[in-house]
């Protein structure tokens, strides 16, 4: 954006201040289609390696989670909720109930491609000859000619 001979211009003549480049070059895609600040924040996830180190990050951290629930005592109504891990485990089982329970929704709710009809031609039901009311009067009969 601005030159290299430290005048302060850009290519255009304007004076341009280092600070505002940056906060350009900060807004402006790169070449390769990936905004800056999508760079900054997700970078991290294209390093090689990294889907490994989130695994064992998470494999360490339900374990250390497990130790936990084994020293803390527990104080339920419910004796079976005394059980170690089932939190886990009743937590795992509602999450997979409402992920398998999205299929037989899904087939309930979605509706065909052509549910609306075809996108080329006139809605169905309407009249393509029929005339088009009149633009004289106010748009609600109650407006008046204010």
């Amino acid at each position: 954006m601005s030159d290299e001979s430290g005048s302060g211009r850009d290519k255009t003549g304007r004076f341009v201040k280092k600070t505002a480049e940056q906060v350009h070059n900060l807004h402006t895609p790169g070449t390769d289609g990936i905004h800056p600040l999508a760079r900054i924040l997700f970078g991290w996830t294209h390093h090689k390696g990294i889907a490994n180190m989130i695994f064992w990050v998470l494999a360490v951290l339900s374990v250390v989670i497990i130790a936990a629930d084994l020293m803390v005592p527990r104080h339920d109504h419910m004796n079976f909720a005394n059980a170690t891990g089932f939190y886990g485990i009743y937590g795992f089982i509602c999450f997979s109930f409402a992920v398998i329970m999205g299929w037989p929704l899904g087939r309930l709710l979605r509706r065909d491609e052509n549910y609306y009809g075809d996108a080329g031609g006139p809605p169905q039901g309407i009249d393509p000859e029929a005339p088009l009311p009149s633009e004289d009067g106010p748009t609600y009969p109650a407006e008046g000619d204010a």
